[in-house]
Order: C-alpha cells, then structure tokens, then sequence
C-alpha cells in the first residue's frame, strides 16, 4: 500500500469513528434545562391599593359604581390549573395533585389579602424557552377532589373556603361594611363560586352553577426562563370591575352559586398583567 493510500484509510477510519462515537452519544439520555417563574398577584379597587380593615370599622375607603361607600375586611381567590405558553410552542403545565397530605398538595394557591406570603406563585421545573402567555382557573375544579381526600388550603377543617359537596368551594370572597347594607352591623358578604351546572327540574330555578374562571393573559413582553433567568409577571386584580353594577342595597349577602354568576361573569376581565421583571 503506497502511502496516499495508506493517509487516506487512515483519514476514513478517522471518520467513521467520529461518526460511530457521535451517534452513541446522541442516543444518550438528553438532560432538559428547566427555570423558575414567580407570578406576583395584586390586588386593588380602582386605582386604590387594595387595604383591609377591622371587622365593625366605619372608615368606608371606597366606592363602587353607585356611589355606594364600602370597606374591606377580607378578601381572596383560589388559583389553579395554571398553564405558561410561548410563542414557539413552549407549554408549561402547573402539576396538580388533591390530596390529604399537605404537604403532597400540588397546583392550589389561595391569595388572601394580608398574607404576603400567598401573593407569590412559585412555578418551578418550567422548560427553558420564551413565555408571552399564563393561562390559570380562578376556582377550584370539581376534578380530582374527593369528599375527606383534600388537606392545605383545601381543607375545609383548617379554613378552606368550602360550601358543600354539591356547591364546591368559594372561589372568590369579599367582607366587609357598607352603610347602605341593611344588614346587622352593615355587613357585606360575596362569596362567589360553585363548581357544577345543574339543570333545573320541573318549574324550580336552577340553583347550582359552575362559577370557575379561565383567564388569559398575554406578559407584556415575551419573558426568557431558563436556569439562571427567573422572570416575574405581576398581575393586577381590580375588585371594582367584579363587583360591576351591583347595589349594595340589594347585593349584600351573595352566598351561592346561582346568586354569584353574574360576578363570576365579571372576573375574567378584572386581572391584567401590569408589568413583568425579568
């Protein structure tokens, strides 16, 4: 064999190794870079910060589209199912799991005012890429809740927001003093919520709805997560534009899914997101 001959078997086993080691491994296990993102919710009336005050005050802070003068003494939402897209087909699905462990408890957030601590969404394990969309429920999903199997925030025991097993939970819920309420002590109550339709029978009104809430949000700018990037949404929640036309006279005791739909109607156009950190 002269010696071009011989340079250029060397040069093709060369490369056929190259190739062979190369295919080995692509066919190994491929490790997925993953991030994190914090959504941030809160709350306002108007252009007001949203402030609690002491159950029986007569410092009425707000107005709603009546004129009707009101305070807050709590308020919150239940969050779930959240979903992030992005424009090049990135999808990212909250896990969801309703147990009685606690700890093992997956996909639920409640938000409640004076909490700091439930304004934080923590959305970890989120595949590297661009986001520009966060999709959620406000409510709680009859899917995958069983009667005694849900602990946390769900639990109605340790304060779970939880009507019945035929009405589901509240999923959105105002307190508070209005003077034009009628009630003892000027109370306002809205507790909005219900998780199942249930047709009427015979000539009785329907009484049960399904009150859960998708919302969808598009960021402000199209976000980057990967492993050291961690962007943060805040979104911005207007009670004003839930509560809508309704008269405290009247509108003061809201207790069940039927008396609740026409807010619940409302609440999809009352989250914004304001801005974004990336």
């Amino acid at each position: 064999m002269n010696y071009s001959r011989l340079l250029h078997y060397t040069y093709s086993c060369m490369l056929i190794s190259v190739v062979f080691f190369s295919c080995q491994e692509s066919e190994g296990p491929i490790s997925e870079q993953t991030g994190e993102m914090i959504v941030k919710f809160d709350n306002y009336v108007g252009n007001q910060t949203l402030v609690l005050d002491n159950v029986g005050s007569t410092n009425f802070r707000y107005s709603n589209q009546n004129g009707q003068p009101f305070n807050i003494t709590q308020f919150g939402y239940y969050i779930s199912h959240v979903k992030l897209e992005g424009p090049n087909g990135e999808l990212f699905v909250d896990e969801m799991n309703a147990t009685a462990d606690a700890s093992q408890l997956k996909g639920y957030y409640r938000v409640i005012q004076g909490e700091p601590e439930t304004y934080n969404i923590h959305l970890k394990g989120v595949p590297a890429g661009q986001y520009n969309k966060i999709i959620f429920t406000l409510g709680v999903r009859e899917d995958g809740i069983q009667e005694g199997a849900v602990g946390g925030i769900l639990d109605r025991a340790a304060g779970g927001w939880f009507w019945n097993w035929n009405s589901g939970f509240i999923h959105y819920l105002l307190e508070g003093h209005s003077p034009v309420s009628p009630r003892d002590e000027q109370r306002l109550r809205l507790h909005i919520g219900g998780w199942k339709n249930i047709p009427a029978i015979d000539e009785n009104p329907q009484r049960f709805f399904d009150n859960n809430v998708e919302v969808s949000l598009l960021f402000d700018a199209t976000v980057r997560v990967n492993e050291t990037l961690r962007p943060s949404p805040h979104i911005h929640m207007d009670l004003l534009k839930v509560l809508g036309d309704a008269d405290f006279t009247i509108q003061n005791n809201i207790h069940s899914p039927s008396e609740g739909v026409s807010f619940a109607q409302r609440i999809n156009n009352a989250f914004i997101v304001d801005h974004t950190h990336q």
